[in-house]
């Protein structure tokens, strides 16, 4: 598996990690809001709905305190959610910028693999040539590469001058060439 297979595998994962947020945090905004109603007292809100019928003075004051306790908790229940959702972004952010740093040492590494595999791939194209010149004119070829002049591989291999030019030609680097040209 590859440096791409993988890396892929990294972005699918944290893209269905964020969707699973987003529908636990929808979730969570939705369920909270439902049983926020649903956790009051149903003594607190008889109270409140009794309290104009009975005109005693003290249950009107104790109907304020308990308005004034059910719309506090109201608040306190969405500080809460909105503390938890503010904690929960601040985890997918650490956990987005962690995943980005993967991601780049990954690209990183994959760099790496890269010039290694043009390396060995311009090695393996220099063995394929060599193994493509005669056996005859292969020790030559060796001495072209040792950086031999064509008379000492002539005189060394017993073949002529020109033969030992033609190989130093065919052995050289193509920018070998280009700088003894100038």
């Amino acid at each position: 598996m590859g440096a791409r297979e993988i890396l892929l595998i990294v972005v699918a994962i944290l893209a269905v990690y964020l969707v699973f947020q987003l529908i636990r945090a929808m979730g969570v905004k939705d369920g909270d809001a439902t049983p926020a109603a649903a956790d009051a007292p149903p003594d607190d809100d008889h109270a409140v709905g009794a309290a104009p019928a009975g005109a005693d003075a003290d249950s009107g004051a104790d109907t304020d305190d308990v308005v004034v306790a059910v719309s506090a908790q109201a608040p306190a229940d969405d500080a809460a959610e909105s503390f938890s959702l503010a904690l929960e972004v601040r985890q997918l952010r650490r956990d987005a910028a962690q995943l980005r740093g993967e991601i780049d040492q990954l690209r990183a590494e994959q760099l790496v693999m890269r010039q290694s595999l043009s390396e060995q791939s311009a090695q393996l194209d220099a063995a394929r040539a060599a193994q493509r010149v005669s056996p005859m004119y292969g020790e030559a070829l060796s001495l072209v590469r040792r950086g031999m002049s064509a008379e000492d591989i002539a005189e060394r291999c017993g073949i002529s001058v020109a033969e030992a030019e033609l190989v130093k030609s065919l052995g050289q680097d193509p920018a070998a060439n280009g700088e003894d040209t100038r």
